[in-house]
């Protein structure tokens, strides 16, 4: 996401570092009906924070005022300005003052409010404040936090994660739309680990209220901005629906390069929708990344997902076919008469965990053989889904209303205002 416009020096970078929906994992959304017309959206949400840094100790953090803690409903007193360590225990989790162990059980409950969170690393030191209602449970190999919110509030931090908070409020209203649509849709997604949602681009890049992170001796970090709480507030409980009034399967992108697409191209789900079909997109043409270059060793990327055909000297690597509309649908490795096709779904994945997220940004690309060097040229940044941040910016700035900005990008779907369900 471009720096400031769409807030790449945070929320957008982490787009480049983590897998987003193509690749985290088995990322690709699972097939789904959603839920019923006229359903009421969800009151609450809980989201696993966190997540991506599996942290085995915790420092809970007390702020001006004495803080309860409840350990499987036994309250543990945390005086103001103290602080003390959750960590892994044999039969659950344990709650540490310097070496000394307070007690243990099996679930820590807290008001998310009343404690600041710290995790650390051998090289990163995170930081986070929520609010609601924060729980910490043991998982099979690390704790699992949950932050259980109610949906307006998701929505809010989840917009001030992925914007600027310079950037436009008709844009920022489009997105809260885009947002809630998302999180209305895909309840549950991450249900058999006992929350919701995960907090990384896997399904929504959520921070919470404050957040810092500290990094080969940088701070970067920010808080929930009034931009996602006026924008959170000024769309209360609008989605997208279809005609039938089943909620948009709604995403977002951070630059379409000039075309969206679907979820069945993007995300290789082979499930076809006849209401998230592509739009052309003339407004994200001065966006930072809609045209890139990057390039690539051709055997540090065969050894990346090829490892049989990284000593062949002949090896090469081409598109091996396009959507009528330019998206990628896989690329075709081959040395002498051997050949192996690859999903572009897969080949960006594997390519995104062994190598980084910041070589093949989209799913519109080519690839050019510079003798030793493979050279990438593509357009956009992202998955190249649904509502286009950087166009989306670019008509707000142009004056266009938060519904006249959905209405392009989702020309088949009606934005929807509470009074209507």
């Amino acid at each position: 996401m471009t720096a400031h416009i769409l807030k790449c020096g945070l929320a957008g970078w982490c787009l480049l570092v983590f897998p987003f929906w193509i690749a985290g994992g088995s990322a690709a959304p699972a097939a789904r009906a959603g839920p019923s017309p006229g359903a009421r959206l969800p009151e609450t949400l809980r989201i696993g924070v966190l997540t991506l840094f599996q942290p085995q100790e915790i420092t809970l953090a007390a702020g001006s005022r004495p803080t309860t803690l409840h350990l499987d409903e036994r309250p543990v007193a945390l005086l103001p300005g103290r602080f003390c360590r959750v960590a892994k225990d044999a039969g659950g989790i344990a709650l540490w003052q310097g070496a000394r162990r307070l007690a243990t059980g099996t679930r820590l409950a807290v008001a998310a409010e009343d404690v600041t969170v710290e995790v650390s690393g051998r090289r990163t030191r995170l930081r986070r404040q929520f609010h609601g209602t924060l729980t910490v449970t043991a998982g099979e190999k690390h704790l699992q936090l949950v932050v259980t919110q109610p949906l307006e509030a998701v929505v809010a931090a989840v917009v001030s994660a992925e914007l600027s908070p310079e950037a436009p409020p008709e844009a920022a209203g489009a997105l809260a739309v885009v947002v809630r649509s998302y999180l209305a849709n895909h309840v549950g997604r991450h249900a058999g680990q006992g929350f919701d949602f995960c907090d990384s681009t896997h399904c929504q890049l959520f921070f919470g209220e404050q957040w810092a992170q500290w990094e080969a001796g940088r701070e970067t970090g920010g808080a929930l901005s009034t931009l996602g709480r006026q924008a959170a507030a000024g769309t209360q409980g609008e989605v997208l629906r279809e005609t039938g009034g089943e909620l948009t399967d709604a995403y977002f992108t951070a630059c379409c390069g000039g075309r969206t697409t679907t979820p069945a191209v993007a995300f290789g789900t082979g499930q076809a929708s006849a209401t998230t079909t592509g739009v052309r997109c003339q407004w994200c043409r001065a966006g930072r990344f809609f045209t890139w270059t990057r390039r690539v060793d051709r055997q540090t990327l065969a050894r990346a997902i090829l490892p049989e055909l990284a000593a062949a000297e002949d090896w090469q690597l081409a598109v091996a076919g396009h959507t009528p509309d330019g998206f990628v649908t896989g690329v075709v490795a081959s040395a002498g008469s051997r050949r192996i096709t690859l999903p572009n779904h897969r080949f960006r994945h594997m390519v995104g965990q062994r190598l980084g997220w910041n070589l093949v940004l989209s799913n519109r690309y080519a690839i050019e053989p510079h003798g030793e060097w493979l050279v990438l040229r593509g357009q956009g940044f992202g998955h190249q889904v649904g509502l286009c941040l950087a166009g989306a910016i670019t008509q707000a700035q142009a004056g266009r209303h938060y519904r006249d900005i959905l209405r392009y990008y989702f020309p088949k779907s009606a934005c929807r205002p509470p009074a209507d369900f």
